[in-house]
């Protein structure tokens, strides 16, 4: 991600809608400045762009570049904290490859908006350490098809520190699109039923400091109004023969920048999951830490689909509370840990259809528990705390992708297969090497 100082003069003017563009435009904030990008997020859960404490600082992102006015934020953690909005700048971003070896940016690759009012953050700190995060909002992502292509991974090295991800493409949604075997469609939806552009709105005092950040909004000038992408999940627990246990479906946000997929209280209930859960987490996220966070393994869930319905068994969900753009509380996220294994593309539309495109599962090399496309010293940590005797006969369900022979153990015999897995750190793994 990358700022500019591309905006339109405020007065009389009166220009308070986002101008896209097709590659960087305007000046640095802070010309000479190393680095002058920073690594984010693409947020489809997020109304808006912004970025916190020494990320907002690489951007540019203080005075005389933002003003005094500020708006509450929330979100996972649970706190509301005040951020502070930008004057009107421009916001770019790109994929990994947009990032040379030394650890440049290709500015001539970024696509962007201008002429837009982020937020601000403070310092974001978890465990006493500072996240860096910087997100590009839904003002930015519903006009460009977002390709997310974990198959061809990549690994850059920014100032010393090492940054791995799946490559991605933001493309124009005029260009064709690679044809994947699941179509699953996406309402838009948010206290508006309908946006075309993306609108910041003045003070109403001067009609010149920003008293909105960008979001997306009916037409210029109305005030903005935001709005998500939601698809429905339909979640099952317990025996499926029971008459009286019936599947609950659930309206989820489709949220790219979420690692994890979250219930709501109220869905929990539904699926009568019993008080004990099957772990717990620490959560961070703009609102902060929260920690003790319960989860469950959800015994079925499934999402409906062009190509045929999307099913996962035990699958990992959160239990949090968060509000909904609609109003009242959310009654999940659908994350990015059920696609983990897949390609996907985020293929917005404001006035037709939308869909997240999933494409067949990738293979990963057998040893990459933790897939990140190498097999280290992490994923030894993890198959010694999941071994078990010879013959053992059973394997919990969190370590069964480490079962390479299937004989329900995890035992000397599966080790000799890690072995010759084995890459090394930050070296990427055979995709083909598996048992």
């Amino acid at each position: 991600m990358a700022t500019s100082d591309e905006g339109h003069p405020l007065g009389y003017d009166l220009e308070f809608e986002h101008d896209l563009q097709s590659t960087y435009v305007g000046s640095s904030l802070i010309p000479g400045t190393d680095p002058d990008f920073v690594i984010g997020f693409l947020d489809s859960g997020s109304d808006v762009d912004l970025a916190a404490g020494t990320n907002a600082d690489i951007l540019g992102l203080f005075f005389p570049n933002t003003v005094g006015n500020t708006v509450p934020v929330g979100g996972v953690g649970g706190d509301l904290i005040l951020a502070e909005l930008t004057m009107p700048v421009g916001w770019f971003a790109q994929g990994l490859s947009a990032v040379s070896q030394s650890g440049q940016l290709d500015f001539s690759a970024m696509v962007g908006h201008s002429n837009v009012c982020g937020l601000v953050l403070p310092p974001i700190e978890c465990g006493g350490t500072e996240q860096p995060i910087a997100v590009m909002g839904m003002p930015f992502l519903a006009f460009y098809n977002t390709l997310i292509n974990v198959d061809t991974p990549r690994r850059v090295n920014v100032n010393g520190e090492v940054f791995s991800g799946p490559d991605v493409v933001i493309q124009d949604p005029l260009e064709e699109l690679p044809l994947y075997s699941h179509f699953i469609a996406m309402e838009f939806g948010g206290l508006s039923v309908s946006a075309t552009t993306a609108t910041y709105y003045p003070d109403f005092f001067d009609l010149e400091t920003p008293f909105f950040p960008t979001l997306l909004s009916l037409f210029p000038g109305t005030i903005p109004t935001g709005g998500l992408f939601f698809t429905d999940l339909v979640l099952f627990e317990g025996d499926p023969f029971d008459p009286l246990n019936e599947a609950v479906t659930a309206r989820m946000l489709v949220d790219t920048g979420a690692q994890s997929s979250i219930i709501s209280s109220a869905v929990a209930a539904n699926l009568n999951l019993p008080l004990n859960p099957d772990f717990t987490v620490s959560v961070c996220g703009v609102g902060g830490l929260a920690e003790g966070v319960p989860g469950y393994y959800i015994d079925a869930a499934g999402i409906s689909a062009f190509g045929g319905p999307l099913r996962y068994a035990r699958a990992p969900f959160v239990v949090l509370d968060l509000p909904s753009p609609e109003g009242g509380i959310l009654d999940g996220i659908l994350g990015m840990n059920l696609f983990w294994d897949r390609n996907i593309i985020f293929e917005p539309s404001l006035g037709g259809a939308a869909f997240l495109h999933v494409s067949d599962p990738v293979p990963f090399a057998y040893g990459d528990f933790n897939a990140d496309r190498d097999v280290d010293a992490n994923d030894a940590d993890w198959f010694v705390a999941c071994s078990t005797p010879p013959a053992f006969g059973s394997v919990d369900p969190e370590c069964s992708h480490m079962d390479g022979d299937r004989d329900l153990d995890i035992d000397l015999a599966d080790f000799a297969m890690f072995q010759r897995c084995f890459s090394g750190a930050d070296v990427f793994a055979d995709a083909t090497c598996a048992p």
